[in-house]
């Protein structure tokens, strides 16, 4: 899971002045955006930031934001900047730029650095209260950061180390504790060594373990606990033994990005809704001069040659149907005649089993987990380049969104899960919905980007999410989104046609002015 599920909240007012403010900030840390607090409170509820202007009368429609979150969005993280106009917000989020500070931890008087190098959260302080109250806490008492074995864990502040556990059983294993300041306390846990001794003195960022997946944990990674002398004795948290959630005071790394980085984006359209493409869809992949389209396997050859007169050199991903079956040499059987035919037509780009993490893509009947639907893809890829080895795989588009008992599987969770398929496909696909002119499902792009660099992604359905978003809007959402994805190689296809007058003018306008709006 990703701690970055950011949306910011801006005046109804003068909204587009308010939207440029906020232009650079969007493009650096990757944040949605909304005029809706409606929408901003059920974001990726509750593990969003709210970030939002603060002043009287910002938001008349709902008062005070914060007492208003406070009372309708219980539990939801906020983040009120004190700017009571446009001018001063892009001064306040330029601020945070420059000092890589995405939610202004660093002006706090204590703050705590990132303590690993990767930018992912997987588990959330107060989750999964079920499996913590044999414990006697109200839920997880951390935050739990991906780091694979071996790799690096840091001090997330100045202090000294007061304990060092060496003992493999312990419930945190081999773990470190450090004192700060102000009667703030860290403890590492799950560690494969510790790299430090009691009493020695470290800074914020200095190296102190190799991470691992010792004492009482399932798989390599860090768990991170912030206590605060006294905390539980003055009521200031729920948890005993003075635990308080540290997802406030941690300081938001930056995106990697190799020196010169620049994000390469190609537009496209997503005609794979239908048995085959209307004529008036392959007319406007000329209209907008498209560099890719996905099309469904089904494809006949007739509209696959009509697509390629009407859109030269176009590249052409063909979605492969869903599976019926978690037997990967069964399901290649199935598809190889359809892939073949379309081989020999000069089709190299595949995807298969779009939507795996839900009910309708196999989630729960082929496959209970992203672990299990990696070892599936990779039996489909191995058999399928063994029998034509010219051809692109890519591992599938995932439905956005979190944990939903027994219909799906939160995307970040289930891409960690697979990382091995991931890491074997030629390309990663992602889904983004369009919702009040913002990329609401950006997040899982943007955490493909931070966690698998170097792996084009395929935006293979830039969609709306209602009707009456203007084509301008969708096209600078999108720019954004790509532009923010750290030197990352992305094709935005966009789709989401509605019924209508002219059901699709919107989608092939929004790609034409994104066309032409390539760095």
């Amino acid at each position: 899971m990703a701690l970055d599920y950011q949306i910011l909240l801006l005046p109804r007012k003068d909204y587009w002045t308010w939207l440029q403010a906020c232009q650079d900030y969007v493009l650096t840390f990757g944040a949605n955006l909304t005029p809706e607090p409606q929408v901003a409170g059920g974001y990726m509820r509750p593990r969003q930031v709210i970030s939002f202007p603060y002043f009287e009368g910002a938001f008349p429609e709902i008062g005070d934001p914060v007492r208003w979150f406070q009372k309708n969005f219980d539990g939801v993280r906020l983040d009120p900047i004190d700017s009571d106009d446009p001018v001063e917000l892009r001064k306040d989020l330029r601020r945070r730029i420059e000092d890589n500070d995405r939610y202004g931890a660093r002006q706090r008087p204590f703050h705590l650095v990132w303590p690993t190098d990767f930018p992912v959260v997987t588990q959330a302080f107060g989750a999964n209260p079920q499996a913590y109250r044999r414990y006697g806490m109200p839920g997880h008492e951390g935050l739990d950061f991906r780091a694979l074995t071996n790799t690096n864990i840091y001090a997330c502040a100045d202090g000294e180390i007061y304990e060092v556990g060496t003992w493999k059983k312990h419930a945190y294993g081999i773990h470190v504790r450090i004192q700060h300041r102000d009667g703030y306390k860290t403890v590492y846990a799950h560690l494969a060594r510790a790299l430090v001794r009691k009493g020695d003195v470290v800074r914020a960022g200095q190296r102190i373990g190799l991470a691992d997946s010792t004492g009482n944990s399932s798989g390599a990674h860090l768990h991170m606990s912030l206590k605060r002398d006294g905390a539980t004795a003055r009521k200031e948290t729920v948890y005993p033994k003075d635990i308080i959630d540290p997802t406030s005071f941690m300081v938001w790394p930056a995106a990697k990005q190799r020196p010169g980085a620049k994000s390469k984006m190609a537009i496209g359209l997503n005609l794979a809704g239908g048995d085959a493409p209307t004529q008036a869809e392959i007319i406007a992949l000329g209209r907008v001069g498209a560099e890719a389209v996905l099309l469904p396997s089904s494809v006949s050859g007739e509209a696959l040659s009509q697509v390629r007169q009407a859109a030269p050199g176009v590249r052409v991903i063909a979605r492969v149907g869903q599976p019926a079956t978690p037997q990967a040499a069964r399901f290649v059987s199935q598809v190889a005649g359809e892939v073949g035919r379309l081989v020999r037509a000069g089709v190299q780009d595949f995807e298969c089993g779009a939507f795996a993490n839900e009910v309708q893509g196999g989630f729960g009947s082929a496959w209970r987990h992203g672990g299990e639907f990696g070892e599936w893809l990779d039996g489909v890829v191995t058999r399928l380049r063994e029998i034509f080895p010219q051809i692109r795989l890519g591992f599938p588009s995932l439905a956005a969104g979190p944990n939903v008992d027994g219909r799906q599987a939160a995307a970040e969770e289930f891409l960690l899960q697979a990382e091995a398929a991931v890491e074997g496909a030629d390309w990663v696909g992602a889904s983004v919905m369009l919702s009040n002119g913002t990329p609401t499902g950006s997040t899982i792009a943007h955490f493909i980007a931070a966690n698998f660099p170097g792996k084009p992604i395929v935006v293979t359905g830039a969609d709306d999410a209602e009707e009456g978003v203007a084509a301008e809007t969708r096209a600078i959402a999108f720019r954004a989104l790509a532009e923010s994805l750290s030197g990352a190689t992305a094709t935005v296809l966009f789709g989401g046609l509605h019924a209508g007058e002219n059901p699709a003018a919107q989608s092939w306008e929004a790609a034409k002015i994104a066309a032409g709006m390539h760095m």
